[in-house]
Order: C-alpha cells, then sequence, then structure tokens
C-alpha cells in the first residue's frame, strides 16, 4: 500500500526539480540536514539505544532529494541572449540569464554546464551593442556591466568597473545595492587581474551574484 504514496512522491520530486529554478539548493539542503539528523543520532545511539526505524526516514529522504537534484540538472536553459526589442531589452534580458544560469546547479558541474558558451554570447552582444554607440540610461550600463565582469578579460573588467562606476552615480540608483555593489566588485576584480591589490575586498567572498 506505501509503494503508491512513494513512487508519487518520487514523481513528484523529479518533476518540480525539473520546472522549479534554484530547486536544487533546496534538495541540498535537505539532504544537509539529514545527514546532521544521522550524525546526531549516531552520537545518541553510542549511549543509548535508538530505534532504527528513525533511521530509514532520513536515509528515505537523502535518497529521494539526491534523485531530484539528478533530474534538475537536464533542466534546460532559456535563451541566453535576445535579439528582437531595444538594446534596453537586449541588456536586460542577458543580465536577467547571467543571474538565472547561475542559479543552476548544472553550471557548476563541467559535463552538464553550458555557462562558459552562454557568457560568450551575452559577452558577444553586450560588445556589439556598446560598440554601436547607442544611447544608454544608467540601468542599461548596469546590466552592461554586470555582464562583462562575467567575462575573463582583464580589459572588460576595466571597462565593466567604468560603466558600474557610471551608473551608480546615477541618484535615482544610489540606494539600489546590486548598483553600488557592482562598483566596488567590478573594479576590485579589474585591479585584480593586473596584479594589483583589491580596493573594497569585494573578491573571493560570498557575493551578490554569488560567484
Amino acid at each position: 500500500m506505501m509503494r503508491i504514496p512513494i513512487v508519487a512522491l518520487v514523481l513528484l520530486t523529479a518533476f518540480l526539480s525539473f520546472q522549479i529554478k534554484s530547486s536544487e539548493f533546496f534538495l541540498l539542503a535537505i539532504v544537509l540536514l539529514a545527514l546532521i539528523f544521522l550524525v546526531v543520532t549516531g552520537v545518541i545511539r553510542s549511549f543509548k539505544r535508538v530505534n532504527s526505524k528513525y533511521l530509514k526516514i532520513p536515509f528515505f529522504v537523502i535518497a529521494i532529494s539526491l534523485f531530484g537534484i539528478f533530474v534538475s540538472l537536464f533542466r534546460p536553459y532559456g535563451e541566453a541572449v535576445k535579439y528582437s526589442g531595444f538594446p534596453a531589452e537586449q541588456l536586460e534580458h542577458a543580465y536577467k540569464t547571467d543571474q538565472k544560469d547561475r542559479w543552476q546547479l548544472r553550471s557548476y558541474i563541467d559535463i552538464f554546464s553550458k555557462l562558459k558558451e552562454r557568457d560568450s554570447l551575452r559577452l558577444q552582444q553586450v560588445k556589439d551593442i556598446l560598440g554601436r554607440k547607442d544611447m544608454l540610461k544608467s540601468l542599461d550600463k548596469f546590466h552592461a556591466a554586470f555582464v562583462l565582469h562575467h567575462s575573463r578579460e582583464s580589459e572588460d573588467y576595466r571597462l565593466a568597473a567604468s560603466l558600474a562606476g557610471a551608473a551608480a552615480e546615477d541618484p535615482a540608483l544610489k540606494d539600489v545595492y546590486e548598483v553600488q555593489w557592482l562598483k566596488k566588485a567590478a573594479y576590485d576584480r579589474w585591479k585584480v587581474s593586473i596584479g594589483e591589490p583589491e580596493e573594497h575586498n569585494s573578491q573571493n567572498h560570498f557575493s551578490f551574484d554569488v560567484k
């Protein structure tokens, strides 16, 4: 009788893992909690007897969570760039997909990741837009800078720092954390890339873009 609910739970976990962005990180947290429970239970068992049935549930939770994580690795990416619309719309789309890609576990596993290729597409589009000398608003500059600071080229970091700095000076963006953070992070990344010390201590620490 229990087989049907278990199968349904497995299928539901697989479906939600495939459909919901970043669900794999939630499942990883569940796995971690279950492992902590097992460790604590193991310590308790060294002092007193614990019914083994209490160990079955965390093992089941770990198994189903790992299955969900595995399924999430096959979740497709969205379109990396948008070729239609105005430059501002294209830059905003590139910025959003840049962030969405980094909230997928598959982006950090080589055999599943397409992050480098997708970053290249975004970088090329941003450079094309900047090369046309279009009039860009401060928010557009922020979006462009965010994509550029995920490059691997020092010159791109320099350009990102310049654009982010210009965006951060806009009174309308003075209190926007992401904009002010990028101004410092892009500048630090450029400084480090040319062999100089960072000034804002923004590199190699947990940061807004989770990278």
